[in-house]
């Protein structure tokens, strides 16, 4: 096992401490361990292609990340991608030539765990591939981490109803994220108390979507001019209109 160790970061980046370190480059470097940047939420560019990193788990933490490179690694499975969705300022990821990376779903799968990318192995994202993504993409599970819990926070049950209660973990970390935005439009949160379990089921797969594409459509309204603002807000009238 090759760990990144304090000394090292330190070293390469020039700094006094990890709290100072915004941009980090370890290609190459056989490194499996990289625990550390569980202690770097000031990150903001991670250069570790080319190593032997099975999980994405530990940039996790990076909350301030907008890019990471972790292309040719050992990463196998892609729901590792769900240790990302957390991230507000990742912007840009770099995936490829990893083990995750063979299947023919792979990009839209991706985009749909993380709709605000602007690139992705190199390739500019599009708002029409990500509406796409949202629709063709793959729905894969959170992963479990390090500490024996979903990526989304919920601890798994290993008992016969064990698919019930991730289902159930599932709609309700969609519910949380649905009134985080409802909270960014002003609007008042959504109670779980008035859907009855019945109507759980039926309306998550509807709300993981709308919550994604509105994620997105946030996101991408601050890129847009004064023209192509107003086009938006007359679609979004005629679509009101017709509701």
């Amino acid at each position: 096992m090759v760990k990144l160790t304090e000394g090292i970061v330190l070293a390469k980046a020039r700094a006094s401490d990890l709290e100072n370190v915004k941009k980090l480059n370890c290609w190459g470097g056989g490194l499996t361990d990289v625990s550390i940047f569980q202690q770097m939420p000031n990150i903001e560019v991670i250069s570790l292609s080319v190593n032997s990193i099975t999980t994405l788990e530990d940039f996790g933490f990076c909350c301030n990340l907008t890019e990471l490179y972790v292309r040719r690694n050992c990463i196998a499975s892609l729901s590792e991608v769900w240790f990302l969705r957390n991230l507000p300022k990742l912007r840009v990821l770099w995936l490829a030539d990893n083990p995750c990376a063979a299947g023919d779903n792979y990009r839209a799968t991706v985009l749909r765990i993380l709709p605000n990318l602007h690139k992705l192995d190199n390739i500019v994202v599009t708002f029409d591939e990500v509406n796409r993504a949202l629709e063709e993409g793959d729905e894969l599970e959170p992963p479990i981490n390090s500490s024996g819990i979903y990526s989304n926070g919920h601890i798994p049950n290993n008992n016969k109803d064990n698919k019930e209660n991730r289902d159930s973990s599932m709609e309700f970390m969609t519910l949380d994220e649905t009134n985080k935005i409802r909270e960014q439009l002003g609007l008042k949160p959504l109670s779980s108390d008035k859907l009855s379990p019945a109507k759980h089921k039926t309306i998550s797969s509807h709300k993981t979507k709308n919550a994604s594409i509105l994620s997105a459509v946030l996101t991408l309204i601050k890129e847009l001019d004064r023209d192509s603002l107003e086009v938006v807000a007359n679609a979004c009238k005629d679509r009101l209109e017709s509701l």
